[in-house]
């Protein structure tokens, strides 16, 4: 029964890369950690640092600080608010002299259903923005995972999807479909490793580029 929901897991991986499958322009990699601390039952503090690299995962482009708390609301519903700050290579691959901030507000309805874990993270983004004018992106990432075990080995394989929209160009901007996997070490350190298919839309045009991403995670509780 187990392999039998592996299998699903992995059609449902191909269909969802496929949907994606446009002209690609560039191989990136992403490097993110997260620094987690339980403060109690019910909420949990964490600082996520991150950094990206474009040109054939060959150019540091991009790397944020994020820092915030998890409510854990209900059994089946998690809230978050968090603050962000991005500093970006600009078109000449200079650092940029302007930043970005954000500010995130996060409701994360999950359920466990047949062993899967599913949940929908509905965020809302305000972007303060230096040289451009600020504003809201929707974002909205839903997750399929599911504890395995094969030949002993215990890990966690999941698929995701999550949509941009900017509100100041009225659509969709940005389409992240992935397929990951993460291990548990020990109660401290949980490792992971992801493929994205990334579909960005080129300014408020009509055409579209792709990018695929290969990310890792580092997890540490305290």
């Amino acid at each position: 029964m187990k392999f039998a929901k592996l299998i699903l897991m992995v059609s449902f991986i191909v269909s969802l890369l496929a949907i994606n499958a446009l002209a690609q322009t560039d191989n990136k990699y992403y490097s993110e950690f997260a620094f987690k601390h339980k403060l109690n039952d019910k909420f949990d503090l964490f600082f996520n640092p991150e950094v990206r690299f474009r040109n054939d995962m060959g150019n540091a482009y991009y790397q944020q600080y994020r820092i915030g708390t998890i409510f854990h609301a209900h059994k089946y519903l998690d809230l978050t608010g968090a603050y962000r700050y991005v500093e970006q290579k600009d078109t000449k691959s200079d650092w940029s002299n302007s930043d970005m901030q954000y500010i995130e507000f996060i409701a994360a309805p999950k359920i466990k259903l047949s062993g899967f874990n599913l949940s929908d993270a509905n965020k809302i983004e305000y972007r303060f923005l230096e040289n451009a004018r600020d504003r809201w992106v929707y974002r909205n990432l839903v997750t399929i995972a599911y504890p395995a075990k094969i030949f002993g080995f215990e890990f966690t394989p999941y698929v995701s999807n999550e949509i941009y929209y900017d509100f100041e160009i009225d659509k969709m901007n940005l389409n992240w479909a992935t397929v990951g996997a993460s291990k548990k070490i020990n109660k401290y350190l949980t490792l992971g490793l992801y493929f994205r298919n990334e579909a960005s839309r080129v300014g408020s045009t009509s055409k579209w580029i792709t990018n695929y991403i290969l990310g890792s995670n580092v997890t540490v509780d305290f």
